[in-house]
């Protein structure tokens, strides 16, 4: 089984102030390319302030809908 990670960050939950708050405890996000089922697939994967991890495969259409999603958002705020 191989497994490449393109992005992996600690994310600060959003506060009462709708601000993130790098106080708190950090829930990790991370991007990778997986064939842990047999095939190379996409996933997200969680892991929450306890450790507890949770996996998520994406299809072609949820990946493409996701990259346009942030693409968009990212043009909208000026990042890129």
């Amino acid at each position: 089984m191989a497994t490449t990670s393109y992005f992996e960050e600690a994310l600060s939950p959003v506060d009462t102030d709708g601000k993130a708050n790098p106080s708190s405890l950090m829930t990790t996000l991370e991007v990778l390319i997986s064939s842990y089922s047999g095939e190379h697939r996409l996933y997200l994967k969680v892991t929450d302030p306890n450790g507890d991890e949770r996996s998520f495969p994406l299809s072609h259409r949820q990946a493409v809908a996701l990259h346009g999603g942030l693409e968009r958002a990212c043009h909208y705020l000026q990042y890129i």
